[in-house]
């Protein structure tokens, strides 16, 4: 402890030396992590004035070094400009669209960005992070992850997304030195691409409109391609936040969009008009007495065996599914009709009727009466929310951009810059039972693992090995503890493909040994502990360490519930914990407060930070809200990383 408040002191002497924060008045302003593979000096051409400090100059090459834990600016003609251990702030001096910073991206190659370069030193590390507006920023994404040359109503759309998943890092990343990567581990930024021409007009015309959900922006995922089945947040990562914005289910664009993709439709009315392989294995599954299939009657996908009726997170609907259900009438071989049931596997009918088939997402989905088609889907990505390939079929087909986010986000509203709902009059029905698979739940079979840790889980047995790859044979990279902390990437099968938070050791793991809860999950109500003696834990059960016992009245902060069990804040020590769910009362709902406004002064400064500091070390007390709102990393607990956020955005750096 004594060793942090020495380094929460020579941050705040620092501060007057750091740039200034921007005022609330302006316009939303993204930091963005520029890819530089590490490199130690880093050389940016100037177009413009621009200043570092009390320095201004104009035109030339800035070069940024560190050496020693000290990093040195210099301009090409005007020599050093500034020398730092910490930070220092490349800004933009001139206004006219020509003043303009250009640089060698590692990733992307020679880019040309808006806005300022900020030099930060990561523990001997130069990082440079270009402060962009949002609007700026916006062109630089659309151009990343889109073709110039696309239709403007897919740009439009891309907009839209990227301003949305943008919005929310803002938001939630304000502990870190940085919103986004310049990667796909957030999204794809080019910087300023002049010469996309379409893109710029496309980002012009949309970029102040904002898909919300229940008065929030929608933290709008994408990816390539969903191989016919949208997820939703929920599905892939867990927790429930936001998750009515999103819509889970069948989507026929996605699958218009790829050859690799394979459907067999079956009508249950003319079985004879099926793929005739298809026909001959459920002749043959009918029994040896079956001369003929008359009709099939019912068809049914299980997710999960051991669930036949499917759960709130794994229902059947969900693909790739284990089991498939049949029910047929056939002509038997004496001329009399029976009705007969049997079941399947996805593989079963692979090998016999679909062996061309590449796709990992295969399910079977009801679209008419007495019609099924079975399916194996290519995907691409994590599959949740928008998937390009199909966003791309539906603006061929002549749906607007207004229409493909309707179609996406089916829970969201789109909103102009003035508040007003921008509406959508197309309805989407694509499966018999509309609503029947409105379950979501992670998918297993992922192919391609995220770059972006987006939920932590929970070790919930006494050791569980990380492994090179999703399989009890390959090789053991380290053995982790019951109670261990994994950030999740995604789901591999019945894996996980997870970073050990220790020793940052990436790996897979068993998901049935490994509880997730939200990464930054905010207090939803006010609750009360209703029994005497009751234990705070590290995890969701009694096989987890305690932290201590408190008694019945004591007042908390629940944030969201696990099992059996809610994550909660003590509210008389800022500890955040686990506690059992019977042995909490939950009252009003918890009360909005501005995130770090500690003291109640109706603004965040380092006072804020000072103040907790001070209750940490027992000097001060936090009460009611103001022990809320110094929950700035909404982790659930007030330590020293919400006072360090707190004084980097005084600092400027947020």
């Amino acid at each position: 402890m004594k060793r942090l408040l020495s380094l929460m002191l020579v941050i705040l002497l620092l501060l007057p030396a750091l740039p200034a924060s921007k005022s609330a008045a302006d316009e939303t302003t993204v930091r963005v992590l520029l890819s530089t593979d590490a490199s130690s000096t880093v050389s940016v051409t100037l177009s413009g004035k621009y200043a570092v400090g009390d320095k201004t100059v104009t035109g030339g090459t800035v070069t940024a070094s560190i050496e020693n834990g000290v990093i040195t600016v210099r301009h090409s003609s005007a020599g050093v400009l500034k020398t730092t251990d910490t930070v220092t702030r490349l800004k933009r001096v001139g206004t006219d669209a020509s003043t303009i910073l250009t640089f060698q991206n590692a990733k992307h190659g020679k880019r040309s960005y808006y806005g300022d370069f900020v030099f930060y030193n990561d523990g001997g590390t130069l990082r440079v992070i270009n402060y962009v507006d949002l609007h700026h920023y916006l062109y630089g994404v659309v151009s990343g992850e889109m073709s110039d040359s696309s239709k403007p109503d897919l740009l439009k759309v891309e907009t839209i997304c990227a301003k949305g998943f943008a919005l929310c890092e803002v938001e939630t990343r304000a502990s870190k030195y940085f919103d986004v990567y310049d990667t796909t581990n957030s999204q794809l930024y080019y910087g300023y691409v002049a010469t996309d021409v379409n893109t710029i007009a496309a980002v012009d015309a949309v970029w102040q409109q904002t898909l919300r959900y229940n008065g929030s922006t929608v933290k709008t995922y994408y990816s390539t391609a969903d191989g016919g089945q949208i997820l939703t947040p929920y599905i892939h990562w867990g927790g429930k936040a936001q998750d009515g914005a999103y819509h889970f289910g069948y989507d026929p664009f996605d699958l218009l969009g790829s050859s690799k993709n394979v459907v067999r439709t079956i009508d249950g009315k003319a079985p004879k008009s099926m793929d005739a392989a298809l026909y001959a294995f459920l002749l043959q599954k009918a029994g040896s007495d079956a001369k003929e299939i008359v009709s099939v009657d019912a068809l049914t996908g299980i997710h999960d065996t051991a669930h036949p009726n499917g759960t709130d997170r794994y229902p059947n609907a969900l693909a790739p599914q284990a089991r498939y259900d049949w029910t047929v009438t056939v002509k038997k071989t004496d001329g009399s009709t029976k009705k007969t049931s049997f079941s399947c596997t996805p593989d079963e009918v692979k090998a016999a009727a679909a062996s061309d088939a590449a796709g990992t997402v295969c399910f079977a989905v009801r679209t008419a009466e007495s019609e099924w088609k079975l399916i194996w889907g290519v995907p691409s990505g994590h599959r949740t929310g928008l998937s390009h390939r199909g966003a791309t079929q539906m603006v061929k087909q002549g749906y607007s951009y207004v229409d493909v986010l309707k179609f996406y986000y089916r829970g969201a509203t789109l909103y102009d810059a003035n508040g007003k709902a921008i509406e959508s009059n197309k309805s989407f029905v694509f499966t018999y039972e509309e609503g029947a698979t409105s379950s979501p739940a992670p998918t297993p079979g992922q192919t391609e693992m995220p770059t972006e840790i987006d939920h932590c889980g929970i070790v919930t047995v006494r050791s569980l090995d990380l492994r090179e790859s999703p399989s009890d044979g390959s090789a053991v990279k380290r053995t982790l503890s019951l109670g261990a902390i994994v950030g999740i990437y995604g789901a591999s099968g019945d894996w996980l493909y997870v970073r050990d938070e220790a020793s940052r050791q990436k790996g897979y793991v068993s998901a049935k040994s490994v509880n997730y809860y939200e990464r930054t999950p905010r207090a939803q109500w006010e609750g009360v502990c209703n029994a005497d003696d009751s234990n705070l834990r590290s995890g969701p059960s009694t096989n987890f360490a305690k932290y201590y016992a408190i008694s019945k009245g004591a007042a908390l902060y629940v944030y969201y519930r696990s099992g059996d069990w809610y994550y909660v804040m003590d509210r008389a020590t800022g500890q955040g914990a686990f506690l059992y769910g019977k042995y909490v009362t939950l009252g009003a709902d918890a009360p909005t407060v501005r995130d770090g406004d500690a003291n109640g002064s109706d603004s965040v400064t380092a006072a804020d930070a000072a103040l907790i500091l001070r209750f940490l070390v027992k000097l001060s007390a936090l009460k009611d809200a103001g022990l809320l709102a110094a929950d700035v990393t909404h982790d659930g607990t007030v330590n020293a990383e919400d006072a360090a956020a707190i004084l980097r955005q005084a600092a400027g750096l947020n």
